[in-house]
């Protein structure tokens, strides 16, 4: 298509080819429409100003007081040793700790932890402590003593080491998550090899069943 074909008929030409030169007009500042505040150009200014607003935040909420969970205190009493090993359990609502129930909780998360180790290099155990398991809980542990004890019966001093001296525990950490539900860590040490048991019970009926037991 040839230029000549290209028509402008009705359209106006445009302000710059009208023959006249219009004044360039004054700017004009829109009242009401400034910023309250003009936002730094530079990134890492931008990124003080939400690091001070989110500390500000932080501070707001560290301010505010925190309802304390109850928890108790208190010694277990050791046969072995003699030692008093101490105790630490909370409880997840707003009950008040009985002395009774927390003394036994933890108590029975110490003795718990010794079981489950005994269980693992091979010890025999007193008949209650399978009816304190759940049955999936007594597979596992059977099935990692069957592994470490092929290695302790070629291994004799990983035997001594594990396999001959007391278990001693040294501190017990309890959690009453639930009334149904209680969680329990003991620090415990076998010669000179320390350990940490972590144990889980569910109370079924009016017996606290052990459905975790692990350890390392």
């Amino acid at each position: 298509m040839a230029m000549d074909d290209l028509s402008d008929d009705g359209v106006s030409p445009p302000e710059w080819q009208s023959g006249s030169e219009r004044e360039p007009e004054d700017d004009k500042e829109i009242e009401g429409n400034e910023p309250d505040e003009i936002p730094p150009s530079d990134p890492d200014s931008y990124v003080g100003l939400k690091e001070a607003e989110n500390n500000g935040q932080w501070l707001q909420c560290i301010g505010k007081s925190v309802e304390k969970l109850p928890s108790y205190d208190g010694f277990l009493e050791t046969q072995l040793s003699g030692m008093r090993v101490p105790f630490h359990v909370i409880r997840s609502d707003s009950t008040p700790w009985d002395a009774k129930q927390a003394y036994s909780l933890a108590l029975l998360g110490a003795r718990m932890s010794c079981d489950a180790i005994d269980i693992f290099r091979g010890r025999q155990k007193p008949a209650h402590v399978e009816r304190i398991l759940t049955e999936d809980c007594m597979r596992r542990l059977k099935i990692a003593a069957s592994i470490i004890g092929h290695y302790m019966k070629e291994d004799a001093n990983l035997y001594a080491k594990i396999g001959l001296l007391p278990i001693n525990v040294s501190a017990i950490n309890g959690w009453l998550t639930s009334t149904t539900k209680f969680e329990c860590a003991a620090l415990l040490n076998i010669g000179e090899t320390r350990l940490r048991c972590n144990t889980a019970f569910r109370l079924k009926g009016s017996t606290w069943k052990c459905v975790l037991a692990d350890f390392g």
